[in-house]
C-alpha cells in the first residue's frame, strides 16, 4: 500500500468523536406549499451564467490554496513535478529515496513507462551499495515496479485497447490483453516477490491477474499461491450483465466521482449526470434521447466550467418540479478540504445555475456524503450534510432547513446534531415508522451514530442519539450506508460497509478469506430492524462474509422478485487494490446470494458511485457506474450495465407528486399487496432513499414477482398530516403516476426505447 495511503489512515486513526449538547430554537410555523418564483439568469448558449461562474471562481480559487504535498491523494502532477526540482540538487541516499518517490508520483499521474524507468534506476542503485535492510528495500522497490508493469499492460490493454468486458474477472478470452510485455514483466518481478515472502497477499492476488490477463490462468499460477477456480465458479446462477456505455457514449472517463441517474429535463425517462473529483474534471450531463441512447448536453445545460465533486446527491429543493442536485467537494483533504459545495438548481429550461451563496448554503467543509430529507414534514426538502472533522478541520455536520423561499438556515445545533466524525456516509429512513425521517452516520474512524428525528414530540425540528440503545455503532472504519427493508417486515433496516485499513489492505483481505475461510472484519454490516427500537446484526445470517473495502454502491430489484438486491463497488486508492466490485441478489428476504462472477459484475477497476434505474423502459433496472480511482492517472471509463432479464417477473413503476408534501414525496412509504402462488403478500418501498455514495431513480421501481394483478397500493405521504391514500386493482407492468389527494391513478403511456447497439459493440478501439 501506498506509503501516503497508510500515513493518512493513521492520521484519521486519532480522530476523537466530540459531544457538544447545546440549545434548540423555535422552527417556523407557518406551511407554504407553493413553488418557489425565480428569474431565470441570461447567459450565452453553451456557456454558465455569471452566477455560475462567480462560484466557478471560488471552487477554483480555494482549490488552488490545497498543499500538495500534504494533501493526500490529489495534486499528483505538482507533486511529482516538486520532486523533479528537489532530485536536481541531491546526491547519495537522499537522492536514492526521492527518486523513489518520484518514481511512484509519476505512476500516480499515468505515466508509467517513466516511473518504470526511475523505479529500474532505483533498484541499480541500491543493489550497488550497502545499506541497512538492503533486502526490505529492493523488495518494496520491486513491488512498486511489479504494480507499474501491471498499469502498462492496463493502459495498453483495457484503455487504449477495450472491450466491455475490459477488466472483469475471471478474465474472458474477450478480454484478455493484446499487448503482453507489461503483464509478462509484472509475472517475472512477482515470482521473485514471492521466492522472499510467499505470504505476502497483494503479490499473490495479482500474480493470479496478470496470468489472467495473458490467459495462463490457472495452470501457470503455482497452486499455493492460486485462486482456486471454484472460487469464481461458487457465484450463483444469474443472467450477464453487459457493459454498453461505450456504445452509447456516456462512458466518461475521468477519477472516482457521483452521478445521480433520473429525470432532469422532465420528459419522464431517465437522465444521468456524472462527476469526478479533480479539480479540473468537467461534470457531464447526458439527456436520454428517447431512442435507445443518450446526448451530451452539458454545455447546452449551462455546465461548462462546473467541476469536480466525490458525490452527488438530487432532489427538487424548490418544489417548482424540476430535478436539482448538489455537488459535494473537499473529501479526504483535511484543511486543504475548505472547498464550496454546489447547489445547482435546474431552471426548467435545460439549464442548470449555481445557487450556493443566494440559497445561503455556502460553506467551507470537507465532505463526499449529505442526504435531502423532510425533516419536519412540511413539505420542503432539508438538506443534511455530514462533514470531516479532523484535527486540522474541526467540521461540525450542517442541516440546512428549508425556508421555503429558496433558502435554507443552518440549524443542526438547534436540532441537537451534535456529533462530529469522519463521516463518509449518511443514510436517512424512518427506522421507528412515525414517519417522520431519521438519520444514521458512518463515521470512517470511530463509532457511528444512529439520530431519532424527534420534531413530533418536541414541536420543532430535533433529533435524538439513540445509537447504544439500537445496538448499531459498529464497523469502525465503515463507509457508506443506506437504509432499506431488505426482508419486506414492515420496518427499515440499516446497511453499512466496512473499508480497508493501513493494516489490511483489501487485496490481502480477500485472499484471506478465500484461503482461511475465516470470519474476518472490513465485511459489510446489515442490521435488522426488530421493530422496537433495537436492531440485530445479521451479516453472517445472511451470508454477507466477504471482507469488501466498498465506495460506490447501491440498492434495487434486478430480477423483480419483490426483494432488494445491491450492488458493491470497491475504491481503496492504492493501485495494488484489484479486486473485483460485488453483486448480491436477495433470496426472499432471508438471505444473499452472491451472484458476481455469473452476472458479470466482477470490475476490478475502482468504483464509486452506483445508479439504479429503468433507463430504457423495458421494466427492469439497469446500473451505471462511475469508475476511476483517487490518483490522477487513475482514469477508466464509466460503466452502463444493461439488465437482460426483461419480464420474467412482473413490475410497476411509480411517479409520486406531492401537494402538500415536498413535490417528489421524497419519503413517502409505498406499500404493495399482491397474490403469487396463491398467497398474499406485501412489498414495501421508501421513496427516494439510496445508498450514501450513489444516485438511483426517484421513480419508485418496484418488482411484483409472479403476480398478476396489484390488488392495493397503499401510500403514505410525507406530511405532517400522515395523509394515507388507496388504490386497488392495479395492472402490472406499465408506468402510473399518483397525485396527492387524488383519488384515480393516471397511465403514463410511456414508449420502451431499447438501447441502441451498434456494429463495433464487441470489440471497440479508442
Amino acid at each position: 500500500m501506498h506509503s501516503s495511503y497508510k500515513k493518512h489512515l493513521l492520521l484519521l486513526s486519532s480522530l476523537s468523536i466530540v459531544l457538544q449538547f447545546l440549545s434548540c430554537s423555535k422552527p417556523k410555523e407557518d406551511y407554504n406549499f407553493t413553488a418557489v418564483a425565480f428569474t431565470v439568469p441570461t447567459r450565452v448558449p453553451g456557456e454558465a451564467d455569471e452566477q455560475t461562474k462567480e462560484m466557478i471562481k471560488r471552487v477554483v480559487h480555494t482549490a488552488s490554496k490545497i498543499d500538495a504535498k500534504s494533501a493526500p491523494f490529489v495534486l499528483n502532477n505538482l507533486k511529482a513535478a516538486s520532486l523533479a526540482r528537489e532530485l536536481e540538487g541531491l546526491t547519495g541516499n537522499k537522492k536514492v529515496n526521492t527518486l523513489f518517490m518520484y518514481g511512484i508520483e509519476l505512476l500516480n499521474i499515468g505515466k508509467n513507462e517513466e516511473s518504470i524507468t526511475t523505479l529500474k534506476e532505483v533498484l541499480t542503485a541500491i543493489e550497488a551499495i550497502n545499506v541497512p535492510s538492503k533486502a526490505d528495500k529492493i523488495f518494496t522497490v520491486k513491488k512498486q515496479l511489479a504494480i507499474a508493469y501491471m498499469r502498462k499492460a492496463e493502459q495498453d490493454n483495457c484503455l487504449a485497447n477495450h472491450t466491455n468486458e475490459s477488466c472483469i474477472i475471471p478474465i474472458s478470452t474477450k478480454a484478455q490483453h493484446v499487448l503482453k510485455e507489461g503483464s509478462q514483466q509484472a509475472i517475472v518481478l512477482l515470482n521473485e516477490l514471492l521466492a522472499h515472502n510467499p505470504n505476502d497477499y497483494e503479490c499473490q492476488n495479482l500474480l493470479n491477474i496478470a496470468h489472467m490477463t495473458l490467459g495462463q490462468y490457472p495452470d501457470k499460477v503455482p497452486s499455493q499461491f492460486r485462486i482456486p477456480e471454484a472460487y469464481f465458479a461458487r457465484s450463483a446462477d444469474f443472467p450477464h450483465f453487459t457493459d454498453i456505455a461505450m456504445n452509447l457514449g456516456v462512458d466518461d472517463k475521468k477519477k472516482a466521482g457521483g452521478t445521480c441517474v433520473d429525470d432532469f429535463n422532465g420528459d419522464g425517462y431517465l437522465d444521468i449526470i456524472a462527476a469526478s473529483w479533480g479539480f479540473d474534471d468537467q461534470i457531464k450531463y447526458f439527456e436520454n434521447d428517447k431512442a435507445g441512447g443518450f446526448t451530451d448536453k452539458t454545455f447546452n445545460a449551462g455546465l461548462k466550467g462546473v467541476f469536480g465533486g466525490k458525490n452527488l446527491r438530487h432532489a427538487d429543493y424548490n418544489n417548482d418540479g424540476h430535478m436539482d442536485f448538489i455537488i459535494l467537494r473537499g473529501a479526504w483533504l483535511h484543511a486543504s478540504g475548505a472547498i464550496p459545495n454546489s447547489l445547482m438548481r435546474n431552471n426548467g429550461d435545460g439549464t442548470f445555475t449555481d445557487v450556493t451563496i443566494e440559497s445561503g448554503t455556502y460553506s467551507l467543509n470537507p465532505t463526499q456524503t449529505a442526504v435531502w430529507i423532510d425533516v419536519n414534514l412540511d413539505g420542503w426538502m432539508d438538506l443534511f450534510i455530514a462533514n470531516e472533522w479532523s484535527p486540522t478541520k474541526p467540521s461540525k455536520s450542517e442541516l440546512f432547513l428549508n425556508q421555503a423561499d429558496g433558502t435554507f438556515k443552518n440549524i443542526a445545533i438547534e436540532a441537537r446534531i451534535t456529533a462530529t466524525g469522519y463521516f463518509k456516509g449518511v443514510a436517512t429512513g424512518d427506522v421507528n415508522n412515525d414517519m417522520y425521517p431519521d438519520l444514521y452516520l458512518s463515521n470512517y474512524n470511530g463509532l457511528n451514530t444512529l439520530y431519532i428525528n424527534t420534531t413530533e414530540e418536541t414541536g420543532k425540528p430535533s433529533f435524538k442519539i439513540a445509537t447504544k440503545e439500537a445496538g448499531v455503532s459498529n464497523p469502525i472504519h465503515s463507509f457508506p450506508t443506506w437504509m432499506f427493508d431488505y426482508n419486506n417486515d414492515g420496518h427499515e433496516d440499516i446497511f453499512v460497509s466496512g473499508f480497508s485499513s493501513a493494516i489490511t489492505p483489501p487485496s490481502e483481505m480477500m485472499i484471506k478469506n478465500i484461503k482461511n475461510n475465516s470470519v474476518v472484519d472490513h465485511r459489510p454490516l446489515l442490521y435488522k430492524n426488530n421493530g422496537n427500537g433495537t436492531f440485530t446484526e445479521v451479516s453472517l445470517q445472511v451470508n454477507l462474509n466477504e471482507p469488501i473495502a466498498t465506495m460506490g454502491c447501491n440498492f434495487g430489484d434486478l430480477d423483480n422478485d419483490g426483494f432488494l438486491d445491491f450492488y458493491l463497488a470497491t475504491g481503496d486508492p492504492s493501485y495494488f487494490s484489484i479486486v473485483p466490485n460485488r453483486m448480491y441478489r436477495n433470496v426472499n428476504g432471508k438471505a444473499f446470494e452472491d451472484v458476481t462472477f455469473s452476472g458479470g459484475f466482477g470490475h476490478i477497476q475502482k468504483g464509486h458511485a452506483i445508479g439504479f434505474g429503468d433507463m430504457d423502459y423495458d421494466g427492469d433496472q439497469d446500473i451505471y457506474a462511475v469508475m476511476g480511482g483517487a490518483f490522477e492517472g487513475d482514469v477508466f471509463g464509466n460503466l452502463l450495465f444493461e439488465n437482460p432479464i426483461g419480464n420474467k417477473n412482473n413490475w410497476i413503476n411509480i411517479v409520486l407528486e406531492g401537494k402538500r408534501s415536498n413535490r417528489l414525496a421524497m419519503g413517502a412509504k409505498i406499500i404493495i399487496t399482491i397474490e403469487e402462488n396463491g398467497k398474499k403478500r406485501h412489498i414495501y418501498h421508501s421513496v427516494g432513499t439510496d445508498a450514501s455514495f450513489g444516485g438511483n431513480s426517484i421513480m419508485a421501481e418496484i418488482g411484483l414477482g409472479k403476480a398478476s394483478i396489484i390488488k392495493k397500493i397503499e401510500i403514505k405521504w410525507p406530511h405532517f398530516s400522515k395523509e394515507i391514500t388507496v388504490y386497488e386493482n392495479i395492472k402490472v407492468n406499465q408506468t402510473i403516476k399518483i397525485i396527492e389527494g387524488e383519488n384515480t391513478v393516471q397511465i403514463l403511456n410511456l414508449p420502451k426505447t431499447p438501447f441502441k447497439t451498434h456494429s463495433d459493440m464487441q470489440h471497440h478501439n479508442h
